[in-house]
């Protein structure tokens, strides 16, 4: 951009002041300086936001152009430019994305007085990062209502903000020695091996320099110390090392880590039970045999140690994996109560009673749970014998039910027109801002079909997934695009509803968007993949991954590869399309869990290591089922679908 036009684009911010933008439609002219505009940014370039902006910066997406026209070159803009940009466009979801990302340019950058302008010109920001950072701002660490090791211990193990501003709280005498050991121990329990590391200079004593090698050789830092202080009582610092080399040896090696803790007495039983549940979580990764009885070993050890939430959700997954249905119940009960409260770990409690002849108790807790419209809902049902019918279901409204008419505001039309133009994310951002200002059901069903009429799939399916009670199952479960994903399914042997209910999952119809990594178009289709399908497989030969037909020829084909190699199941064949192909057949080559009867899939589907695979099998495998049900016109068997053996087509 020439220094004119941007001089030009700085006149405009600073003579507009705070005025709101308008609400009418853009003329022909301004909605193609909009779409060059958006494509440009999309690609990095904000020459072209800056030139349109004369044009736009009062219509209802002038806080975006303004937004496209700064944000690409964040690491020189200066703060007179952010300000004019503020001055003018002091609300919305623009002016909070801009001012959240200069936020951290600027403690990148360690300009605190800058930041302290920023920080204190409107609501504290909600990342957990910019709250470190401002810690480590001397103008406004007065202004913080709780302690620095409360933050850092609140933030991940490896976050940088945080972790910057506890190195500063230390030399500052903020936190405390016992509190640097507390916090050393939940890094080692996430593997933060590398973060840890850093804070070794700031340990009293002879601790820093014995940290490294707690990190590099934990087996040899243990034989060392046995040889010198025995298996009875040590030295606090050591013993205090030891825990810490003992969380590092079992993501290396969890029996010896187990035969260390059996051996040496110095630990108490916290310390025990602490260095054998993250024993237990390390073995249960890779289906290990022990790793049920390590569970059971570490709660009796101290069965009032309450380890992390995340050991606990494993030591349901691992109970149920190897049927101790008891230690279901007692990983519960560890469990704090909003975590407890959750519907998977209530569900699960209830077939431990199923399973422990508790059938009354258990079956009024699954009626409690029984929905069609969720994962565990749906297992309800089907643990109680019921079908999924939703033509009989009371809270499934009609289509032709009266709804409020909602006044068209700037928000909601801004986020139409930010889909349009194929950014999704963006418009998501701007679409949750408008719903969070609706405040009945019907409002937001009535904001869901708005969407639905202007063909903003993903929108719409986000606002239905806000209603309570399934209530809009006729909206939120649309199929657009039905004769193509119908033609797909039918050329590769996939169930259409199986399909319907994974594209639902991958990019909720949106056929433009395109992920972080580069997936991309209705199915998420890497081009790496389409390269190899276009080369291996005659039917997606010449099908052009950016187009609708093409991207679900290039998905489907590659779906209905992965189903044909795990033997029909679509279950697993969620999972390789999510994972790839290799990762469910390394776990089903580990597992040693039931493989036959109706619960099979679903303890398997809870024990996928990885977390956005196991939800994605559940969404896909949810959304199929109520594809089906609307498909077919009738009630669905829920088991099929969830065992590990094939699914016959329909």
């Amino acid at each position: 951009m020439n220094k004119k036009l941007w001089l030009w684009a700085i006149c405009i911010f600073a003579v507009a002041g705070s005025a709101y933008a308008d609400n009418i439609p853009l003329s022909s002219a301004q909605e193609s300086l909009l779409q060059t505009a958006a494509e440009a940014f999309s690609q990095g370039n904000y020459r072209p936001a800056a030139a349109a902006l004369p044009e736009l910066e009062n219509t209802y997406m002038g806080s975006w152009v303004g937004y496209w026209s700064l944000q690409p070159r964040l690491n020189t803009l200066s703060q007179q430019q952010y300000l004019q940009y503020s001055t003018h466009f002091p609300q919305g979801v623009a002016h909070h994305l801009l001012r959240r990302q200069w936020l951290i340019q600027l403690a990148h950058r360690q300009d605190w007085n800058n930041f302290t302008s920023v920080y204190q010109s409107g609501q504290k920001p909600d990342l957990i990062q910019l709250r470190c950072d401002a810690l480590r701002d001397p103008d406004l660490q007065n202004e913080n209502v709780v302690s620095p090791f409360f933050l850092w211990s609140s933030a991940p193990a490896n976050n940088h903000s945080c972790n910057a501003m506890a190195r500063d709280s230390l030399q500052q005498g903020l936190i405390t020695q016992d509190q640097l050991w507390q916090r050393l121990q939940q890094m080692f329990e996430a593997s933060a091996f590398s973060a840890a590391r850093h804070f070794a200079p700031y340990l009293n004593g002879q601790a820093g320099t014995q940290l490294a090698a707690t990190i590099d050789h934990p087996d040899n830092w243990i034989q060392t110390h046995i040889q010198q202080n025995g298996t009875g009582l040590w030295p606090e610092m050591q013993t205090r090392l030891l825990e810490l080399a003992l969380l590092r040896l079992a993501t290396i090696h969890p029996l010896q880590t187990v035969q260390f803790v059996q051996q040496i007495h110095t630990l108490n039983a916290a310390q025990k039970a602490r260095v054998l549940y993250h024993c237990a979580f390390q073995a249960t990764q890779t289906f290990r045999p022990e790793s049920g009885r390590w569970y059971q070993l570490a709660y009796y050890t101290d069965p009032q140690f309450h380890p992390q939430p995340e050991m606990l959700a494993w030591m349901v997954r691992t109970a149920i994996r190897v049927g101790r249905w008891t230690m279901v119940n007692d990983a519960v009960t560890l469990m704090n109560p909003p975590q407890s409260q959750q519907r998977q770990w209530q569900f699960w409690k209830a077939i431990a009673m199923l399973q422990l002849g508790h059938t009354v108790q258990a079956k009024t807790e699954l009626g409690a749970l029984a929905s069609p419209w969720t994962y565990y809902g749906q297992l309800a049902m089907a643990a109680l014998g019921q079908s999924l019918d939703l033509n009989n279901n009371t809270a499934a409204e009609p289509e032709d039910v009266a709804l409020p008419v909602l006044q068209e505001n700037a928000s909601e039309r801004a986020a139409i027109k930010l889909y349009q133009l194929g950014l999704y994310y963006d418009a998501l951002s701007e679409w949750d801002h408008d719903l969070s200002t609706l405040s009945t059901p019907s409002q937001i069903k009535a904001a869901a079909r708005m969407a639905f009429q202007q063909q903003a799939w993903l929108l719409g399916i986000h606002a239905s997934s806000l209603i309570p009670h399934g209530g809009d199952w006729r909206q939120g479960y649309v199929l657009p695009y039905a004769q193509e994903i119908t033609g797909a399914a039918n050329q590769t042997g996939l169930r259409r509803a199986f399909l319907a209910g994974l594209i639902r999952q991958e990019s909720g119809f949106a056929f433009g968007i395109r992920s972080d990594v580069g997936a991309q178009g209705l199915m998420q289709v890497m081009p790496a993949t389409a390269e190899w399908l276009q080369s291996h497989v005659p039917a997606a030969a010449n099908a052009d991954l950016h187009s609708i037909q093409g991207n679900l020829v290039l998905g489907s084909n590659y779906l209905s590869l992965q189903q044909q190699s795990f033997g029909g199941s679509e279950l697993l064949a969620a999972a390789a399309y999510n994972a790839g192909p290799g990762a469910p057949k390394r776990w089903l080559s580990r597992w040693d869990g039931p493989t036959q009867g109706p619960w099979a899939g679903p303890i398997f589907t809870a024990n996928i290591p990885y977390r956005q695979t196991r939800h994605y099998v559940q969404s896909v495998l949810t959304n199929t089922i109520i594809y089906a049900a609307i498909l077919d016109h009738q009630a669905q068997n829920i088991w099929p679908q969830w065992q590990l053996k094939p699914t016959k087509p329909g």
